[in-house]
């Protein structure tokens, strides 16, 4: 009997061992594989959760989408073994921090690492020749990438939004020419500084090496510098500074002495709700007050308390203007209409999002600087034929613009084909001309087409003569800015309204404009000194503090700094002042657009602001003498005396953005030689209160309602989630396991155990 039960014993033994050799069976056959590979070594798709991913050696090809949207993976190891890597392959990875390229890599495809917002650094070997259209679009993450001489082609638009970026590259190489334009091209991005206003998009990871010290030495110093200055077109001036690292290879990092950079507050977040949710955004950062320079230090009082709150905001403002940035880099918007009653598109309204189609209801009048910028999906644009104006950059970077003129081969499948194709060379919808792709020397616009967008034809320069037909009625800024052999115009039979430097840069004079034009906007002609009789009119571009070369105001370096009129004692500080500004302060009894933005945002303030406030305009001029209203990064601090109803009370300074609401700034109260003062910070220009104010607004305060605007399509796609019973029910493997292990025990129980004696 004792031999006969060990003999079972071992069978069982032998039996749970055979069992584990098995090869899967039933639900573990069916199971999703980390790596979904094809016969042919291509990688279909990737299905692990691991942050660490090292691809098989046996994946020869990285299909397009691969790893497309996987927030999971911070590192990527590509072996030797594969050959290709598709577009889109990595796009909107945003965590992935490092990539360890392969030998096997010839060529970095369109878009692969596009969206990848956790790249910091990354290192191309010798072996890629070629980096494709927008591959790293909008890393905006992305400080340095080393490129080896071996690498003899890369697109212009790779690394468009990578505002951080630093190029190293071999001297001489074409990678080192290519990031001289580079840096000339980063400088004059769209919302160039704007993301210093911005959270990071991606969490800092205390295993994340971002060491800033781009010139290989540990004491952040630079060696063997080099300084080159170049000037550019349009009075820009690039410095670059050349920097050789240890390792022999170099950087030319540049920057603009003019600062033509645009910045604007950040005001609006990325999900389509009526309200922003103070907790999650603050109009202003909310960092401490700048301190002054040392040569303004006994003007501007030292600080004592600061006070300062956060007010929500409107992404459609009266059911009539979308808010600038109101969704400025959402990720769900795809096939959109307007509702009914927009008149008014913002600033980056819908810039970096992925929108495919938009139609835009009749009604809308304008659409903004960037409104659209970088929309790399957006294939088809409807307008309507109530259109007035279209202002620089609205439609830069999408496919619709891109694929039209040709400019990024066949990427976009979503383009509409045979939208242009009875205007040929010509981009039209709703009466706009948005873009223009001929040769001609001699150019016939189209009749019907009532406006010329922003930009349209700038720097054509095969375009000798030019014929406008009679259903113009305005002609965009730069519209022919740069057409420098345009010699010849005629004008059609409408009052026809010329924004700003729209002939700049041609042989186009102002007395060759007909009698019937007399808006004629700052800069429009190269010889625009005499303008009696015009009604001279300037654009928010113009208007813009970095943009004084299209002020035509005189620099005078001498006398530079702030000087202020209209409210005695008040003093004002302005951040890189290089010429001479003046600021005018007025008290005010009233203002409409104040009263209107705060009984919009009493909606959910519940009348927190209703007690003393004095009202102040504020105007800044240079000496061309037009009001600047954005100041970009480069804030204006000022300190105004304390009227006496408001002193011993707790303040907070309200003023109204472009869109006409409410915003909050934190202000300083201070006292110096008996007197006290409201400092505060701003980086536009416009109607400012000084103001009581309650306990600050906490987040349970904040109203929020239902989404304003949804795609066409119900809204953000749903990843695909785990169906398996995982968590639920043990798996076919797991019981296996058990069951074999329940075997080996008894088995073992069966050998060892001895009879009891009685």
């Amino acid at each position: 009997m004792k031999r006969i039960r060990k003999l079972l014993g071992v069978i069982l033994i032998i039996v749970a061992l055979l069992v584990l050799q098995l090869p899967p069976l039933g639900a573990d056959a069916a199971s999703v594989p980390e790596f979904s590979i094809s016969d042919s070594g291509t990688l279909l798709s990737y299905n692990g959760t691991s942050t660490d991913v090292v691809i098989p050696s046996t994946v020869i090809e990285i299909a397009t989408d691969a790893f497309r949207d996987n927030d999971k993976i911070r590192r990527v190891t590509i072996p030797n073994s594969v050959r290709k890597i598709n577009e889109y392959a990595f796009w909107d990875c945003d965590n992935l921090e490092t990539v360890v390229l392969g030998s096997g890599i010839s060529k970095i495809d369109d878009f692969v690492f596009a969206n990848c917002m956790g790249l910091v650094t990354m290192t191309i070997p010798s072996n890629v020749t070629s980096i494709g259209i927008y591959a790293f679009e909008d890393d905006v993450n992305l400080e340095s990438i080393t490129i080896s001489e071996k690498t003899h082609n890369i697109h212009d638009s790779a690394f468009d939004g990578c505002y951080k970026l630093v190029i190293f590259a071999p001297e001489g190489s074409y990678a080192w020419e290519y990031a001289k334009g580079f840096y000339v091209r980063q400088a004059q991005f769209p919302v160039y500084e704007d993301l210093g206003n911005m959270d990071d998009p991606v969490p800092d990871n205390n295993d994340t090496d971002t060491d800033n010290d781009v010139s290989g030495n540990d004491d952040g110093t630079e060696e063997d510098s080099d300084t080159r200055v170049q000037d550019e077109p349009g009075a820009y001036t690039t410095q670059y500074e050349i920097t050789q690292r240890p390792d022999g290879t170099y950087t030319a990092v540049a920057y603009n002495q003019n600062t033509n950079i645009y910045g604007e507050t950040h005001v609006v977040g990325n999900a389509a709700v009526v309200f922003m949710d103070n907790s999650a955004m603050h109009v202003i950062d909310g960092t401490p007050v700048p301190q002054p320079s040392e040569n303004v230090t006994a003007d501007i009082p030292a600080e004592t308390v600061i006070y300062s709150s956060s007010i929500p905001k409107y992404t459609i403002v009266d059911s009539r203007i979308v808010a600038d940035k109101a969704y400025y880099l959402s990720d769900d918007l795809e096939n959109m209409s307007l509702p009914a009653g927009i008149s008014e598109i913002g600033q980056f309204a819908f810039s970096r999002t992925d929108v495919i189609s938009v139609t835009l209801p009749d009604g809308v009048e304008t659409i903004d600087y960037g409104a659209f910028y970088h929309c790399s999906r957006l294939g088809s644009v409807s307008l309507p034929q109530s259109i007035m104006k279209i202002e620089p950059y609205a439609f830069a970077g999408t496919a619709w613009v891109e694929g039209f003129i040709g400019s990024v081969g066949n990427i976009n499948n979503n383009l509409d084909e045979n939208l242009n194709a009875s205007n040929g060379d010509f981009l039209v919808s709703g009466g706009a001309l948005i873009a223009y792709r001929g040769h001609s020397s001699n150019v016939s616009i189209p009749a019907g087409v009532r406006i010329i967008a922003a930009g349209c034809f700038k720097d054509v320069t095969s375009m000798k003569s030019l014929s406008l037909p009679a259903s113009l009625i305005s002609i965009g800024e730069e519209a022919f800015m740069g057409c420098t052999n345009l010699e010849e115009v005629s004008f059609g039979g409408n009052e026809t309204q010329i924004l700003d430097r729209a002939f700049a840069g041609t042989q186009i004079s102002i007395a060759d404009k007909p009698e019937r034009i007399i808006n004629v906007g700052v800069g429009a002609f190269d010889d625009m000194e005499d303008t009696e009789g015009l009604n001279v009119t300037y654009e928010e571009t113009t208007q813009r503090l970095s943009n004084a070369g299209y002020r035509t105001s005189v620099e005078d370096k001498d006398n530079a700094g702030v000087t202020v009129t209209g409210l005695p004692t008040a003093v004002a500080y302005l951040d890189g002042a290089d010429r001479p500004f003046t600021l005018h302060i007025s008290e005010l009894e009233n203002s409409s657009a104040f009263d209107l933005a705060l009984n919009r945002a009493n909606d959910f303030l519940n009348g927190k602001y209703n007690g003393d406030k004095v009202l102040y305009e504020l105007t800044l001029t240079d000496s061309s003498g037009i009001p600047i209203t954005k100041l970009g990064n480069q804030g204006l601090e000022v300190a105004i005396p304390l009227p006496e109803s408001l002193i011993g009370q707790k303040l907070i300074v309200l003023t109204v953005d472009r869109n006409g609401q409410l915003e909050d700034i934190p202000v300083t109260i201070v006292n110096t030689d008996g007197l006290a003062f409201a400092r505060f910070t701003t980086y536009h220009l416009s109607t400012f209160a000084l103001c009581t104010t309650g306990d600050e607004l906490s987040d349970s305060e904040i109203i929020t309602s239902d989404v304003t605007l949804r795609a066409n399509s119900g809204g953000p796609s749903v990843r695909a989630t785990d169906t398996s019973f995982k968590g639920r029910i043990m798996s076919v493997s797991t019981a296996r396991w058990v069951i074999c292990g329940m075997l080996i025990f008894s088995g073992l129980f069966m050998i060892l155990i001895r009879k009891r004696v009685r």
